[in-house]
């Protein structure tokens, strides 16, 4: 073998390893989605475009509600599209989202941080009707427009959200 034909099989052979590396790559990834995946299926989880979504059975306040939602790697759901509110209805109960304007008056946030853009409030909400309605729930009252912002220490359901990278 001359010096480029040893050059080339050697090249030949590093492209051969990096493939494989990816594949195993690839694999071991592929693993730990499905077992995670897996493993939400499993603890009542429910999957809808790119995200994971825990509806909660017991009820609590919106604090102790996002609170439950970090303890299981999530966060209160954030609604930033026409489907996720129609995924909602699917629920017939009053939910907390990770919606909120305790920082500033009127200014409502998201959990995230981001500033609302799109909103589905109910007809005359946000009306901020007993001085401290500072957090958003989903109630059931109308089918697209069902947000209602209340007091944050009431205690109801909740709904968390997990975004899976895609």
């Amino acid at each position: 073998m001359d010096t480029q034909q040893v050059h080339s099989k050697r090249s030949s052979l590093f492209l051969q390893s990096i493939k494989q590396n990816h594949n195993e790559a690839l694999n071991v990834t592929s693993c730990f989605s499905f077992s995670l995946s897996d493993q939400l299926f499993q603890k009542g989880w429910e999957y809808f475009h790119s995200s994971f979504y825990y509806i909660s059975s017991t009820e609590k306040t919106w604090q102790e509600s996002r609170d439950d939602c970090v303890s299981r790697g999530a966060n209160l759901m954030i609604i930033d599209s026409q489907e996720e509110q129609d995924f909602t209805r699917r629920f017939p109960k009053r939910m907390w989202i990770g919606l909120t304007d305790r920082a500033q008056e009127g200014t409502w946030r998201w959990v995230d941080g981001t500033l609302l853009q799109r909103s589905y409030w109910y007809s005359g909400e946000p009306n901020d009707e007993w001085g401290e309605e500072d957090c958003a729930e989903i109630n059931y009252k109308d089918v697209e427009n069902s947000w209602n912002d209340m007091p944050c220490d009431r205690q109801i359901h909740w709904i968390c959200e997990k975004k899976m990278a895609p």
